[in-house]
């Protein structure tokens, strides 16, 4: 099966099938990806980050 078969196929799926599908390709694009790289992503979507203007310029808070 080509690639412009599998994209014309898509639309025909079902949701669960669809959602599958996205996990699969979660799966494959994420062994490619370093860890670190996919923990920065989690916790920037967690609010777990710092503003660079802040960490430049700014004393951290007491007990850090």
């Amino acid at each position: 099966m080509s690639l412009s078969e599998i994209i014309e196929e898509l639309p025909k799926l079902s949701m669960k099938d669809r959602s599958l599908v996205w996990e699969k390709l979660e799966e494959i694009t994420e062994a490619d990806v370093p860890a670190s790289f996919q923990q920065g992503m989690k916790d920037l979507a967690q609010g777990r980050h710092v503003d660079m203007e802040k960490a430049l310029f700014e004393s951290p808070p007491q007990g850090l």
